[in-house]
């Protein structure tokens, strides 16, 4: 049974600072929130999301402007420079050759669905972003987003006014199709089957015209996405809960809409791994608070508060069941009196 797709945040990239400068802090707001995302995605963009968060973050952002194709707007602001050691590691290649090989090997560290691929088409070379969530209504804005990401690859190795001999499409033409090619500097030709960008091979051996970041290991990468990739339906479960403490507290209607699915056949899913919806958020809050406990400057009250509950009792049973110990007690063994 194949698990919701996830994302790297740090996917988002420029999207939210864009948000917030151009259509100002209330519409930002309502799209983190539709999308159940913690308003620091702002600036601080750690570990992985839902790729449906991702999506409806963007399908918000468009629908509160009346603008379907919000992607096409940022897309020219959109680097894989803003994913840390990953843009790092890719944009270290010697050469356009090596960048797009080194994404092609580290995209599972960014998309634990999303693939590119090589081609040869007669004298060009082809570039694929395969996208997992298609179906989505968002898609249109979602693929010029993808697109953005990617042509920022390509002008870091060739000079800042290069352009793609064509781009294809996998969408049918929009009526502001002529503003797509205007963006993309290129011929753009729709209804096709993939997502493609078309270049010159000769291309492929250009060494770096921009600046040259400082070179990260798979190591790095690795370190820096220790929060991996969920590998069942409990962990991405657990990382939605994550983020939920981080907006408006844990709640089973929201973690199902955030991948799609209708609470009961979350639970469903849940039971078929030995656990359920109130017994994980309850795991997830003990360890939330451990962090918090540790801290030192919070009281117990505090950190209840905080996590939802109605009251510090409440809160200390919780707690003390999940950990052995009470509040009062682990901040104690922590050194914190």
């Amino acid at each position: 049974m194949s698990l919701p797709p996830m994302i790297t945040a740090k996917a988002l990239g420029a999207m939210p600072q864009f948000t917030l400068e151009a259509l100002g802090e209330r519409t930002l707001t309502r799209a983190l929130a539709k999308a159940e995302l913690p308003y620091d995605f702002v600036e601080s963009r750690d570990g992985y999301i839902p790729k449906q968060a991702l999506a409806s973050f963007i399908g918000e952002v468009g629908r509160a402007v009346g603008d379907e194709n919000i992607g096409l707007l940022w897309a020219p602001e959109l680097t894989v420079a803003d994913y840390g050691a990953w843009g790092r590691y890719v944009l270290g290649a010697p050469t356009l050759r090596a960048a797009l090989e080194r994404a092609q090997k580290v995209m599972p560290y960014h998309s634990s669905h999303d693939r590119t691929f090589f081609r040869s088409v007669g004298d060009l070379c082809g570039y694929e972003y395969r996208f997992s969530l298609k179906a989505h209504v968002a898609y249109p804005s979602i693929a010029f987003s993808a697109l953005g990401a990617v042509l920022s690859v390509f002008v870091h190795y060739m000079r800042p006014k290069w352009r793609p001999k064509q781009i294809r499409i996998d969408l049918p033409r929009p009526t502001a199709h002529e503003e797509v090619e205007a963006t993309f500097g290129c011929p753009v030709t729709w209804e096709q089957d993939r997502l493609e960008i078309l270049f010159e091979q000769s291309a492929l051996i250009t060494a770096a015209k921009g600046e040259t970041p400082t070179t990260a290991t798979l190591e790095e990468i690795a370190r820096e996405r220790s929060n991996v990739t969920p590998s069942c339906f409990t962990d991405v479960v657990s990382r939605i809960m994550e983020l939920q403490i981080a907006t408006n507290g844990i709640s089973l209607e929201g973690a199902a809409r955030t991948i799609n699915f209708g609470p009961r056949a979350l639970q469903r899913r849940l039971r078929t791994e030995g656990t359920n919806f109130r017994s994980l958020a309850n795991q997830v809050k003990a360890s939330r608070a451990k962090e918090m406990l540790r801290v030192g400057s919070l009281s117990v009250q505090e950190v209840a508060v905080d996590l939802g509950f109605e009251n510090s009792q409440n809160f200390s049973r919780a707690f003390r069941k999940a950990t052995g110990l009470t509040p009062s007690e682990y901040a104690a063994f922590c050194g914190h009196r």
